[in-house]
């Protein structure tokens, strides 16, 4: 597979994670399944690399929100850029929906030549939090939601309801 497929495969994925969770939670809930599973990233990375590493991270999450208020500045059909409060809520079918398709990129991460899965899903899940938004999230704010603990869960408490078959 080529980069651009890669990136292009990786981001149709998260889209349709996306729509899945809105679907079946709301916007709101969407929204805090995308940083459930910004979260699972971040926390493979520190497990991975440390707390050095997960600079790295945030760092790059932020910078690809910047570069997002950029463009937005330079296109003059877009106007000012609007910074958006992140929703409150939490959900947890959409937060796991969104951890699964992160662990999928992840995955394909392993069986991939192309050295960017990680950053295409890093700035797949970006982009579709600025799109569930509607705007630019704050910095501060987004840093916070990024170094929160995710609610653990045990196979009792799972947000999957219904019959799992195990392949």
């Amino acid at each position: 597979m080529s980069n651009m497929q890669t990136r292009e495969t990786i981001h149709r994925m998260i889209g349709a994670s996306v729509r899945t969770a809105a679907k079946l939670s709301g916007r709101d809930a969407a929204i805090s399944g995308i940083l459930s599973g910004l979260r699972h990233l971040r926390d493979v990375v520190v497990l991975q690399g440390g707390e050095d590493a997960a600079r790295v991270f945030d760092d790059q999450v932020r910078e690809h929100v910047l570069g997002r208020v950029l463009s937005t500045m330079n296109n003059p059909t877009s106007g000012e850029p609007i910074t958006v409060v992140l929703p409150k809520s939490s959900e947890a079918r959409a937060g796991a929906i969104m951890r699964d398709v992160s662990e999928s990129c992840l995955v394909l991460n392993t069986v991939s030549r192309d050295e960017g899965v990680f950053t295409y899903t890093m700035t797949g899940l970006v982009d579709q939090l600025i799109d569930q938004l509607g705007g630019l999230p704050n910095w501060s704010e987004l840093e916070d939601a990024l170094r929160a603990a995710e609610p653990s869960w045990t196979w009792e408490t799972s947000p999957i309801k219904g019959d799992v078959t195990i392949h």
